[in-house]
């Protein structure tokens, strides 16, 4: 066993099984249509570059990866059978961006248990079974943008409970059944945009109470069943333009007089 200076790419089950090596400074990428066990992976413990983990049809688990602690990105995305991100729980730093996309049937991020800090976006979008965040529960800041994008069955942010920045935009957009923003109780800045769009169940946004400033614009908008910008009223800077617009049962922006 050795450490590999270049980037793995894995295609087939007979490459999972065949590899057996526990470094690589370079990025993995596991992509087959065929790949469903990666056990065969459990002697690795580095990834220096990114880890990739795209297109596999009939992957269910990761559970190979649990000796992994820290990665470049972690890019997760469309792989419609996997289940949970069990194998993942000993990362606890991801140095780029963490991708989680259009996965169809991952119902929770369990796995991301003991993740402390995302050095670049967090994305969170298109997957139709998650239910909530709630795994990120160690998770304290966020280096470039947030990104929470249609994940219809999505109802709050509670496991976001002890993130205190972000220092990109902040996204949330098109969570249908998102009711409440109450998980981003802790969060006090936001380094660029913050945009709530077409969350058509969001009756209240006080989860932002503790937030105080915004670095670029403040954009709220279509949100139908959201009555009051309650959660606004400790924003004293907002460093863009400011757009709330298009609520069926908002009536008062009063909560901004600060």
């Amino acid at each position: 066993m050795k450490t590999i200076k270049k980037t793995i790419k894995l295609w087939t089950q007979a490459e999972v099984n065949a590899f057996a090596e526990t470094e690589i400074t370079g990025s993995l990428i596991i992509q087959g249509s065929g790949i469903d066990d990666l056990s065969p992976l459990s002697t690795l413990t580095l990834v220096g570059g990114d880890l990739v983990i795209w297109h596999n049809t009939t992957l269910t688990n990761l559970d190979g990866l649990r000796n992994i602690a820290s990665v470049g990105d972690l890019e997760i995305y469309n792989n419609p059978v996997l289940t949970n991100l069990n194998g993942l729980s000993n990362i606890t730093s991801v140095n780029g961006d963490l991708v989680i996309e259009n996965n169809s049937a991952l119902t929770n991020l369990d796995g991301l248990g003991n993740l402390t800090s995302v050095g670049g976006d967090l994305n969170v979008s298109y997957n139709k079974s998650l239910t909530n965040l709630n795994r990120l529960s160690n998770l304290t800041s966020v280096g470039g943008d947030l990104k929470i994008w249609y994940n219809p069955t999505i109802t709050n942010f509670h496991g976001l409970g002890k993130l205190t920045s972000v220092g990109g935009n902040l996204q949330i957009w098109d969570n249908a059944s998102l009711t409440n923003l109450n998980g981003l109780s802790n969060l006090t800045s936001v380094g660029g945009n913050l945009s709530i769009f077409r969350n058509a169940a969001l009756t209240n946004i006080e989860g932002l109470s503790n937030l105080t400033s915004v670095g670029g614009n403040l954009e709220i908008k279509n949100n139908d069943a959201l009555p009051n910008i309650n959660g606004l009223s400790n924003i004293i800077s907002v460093g863009g333009e400011l757009f709330i617009q298009y609520h069926v049962t908002l009536s008062s922006i009063n909560e901004l007089s600060n």
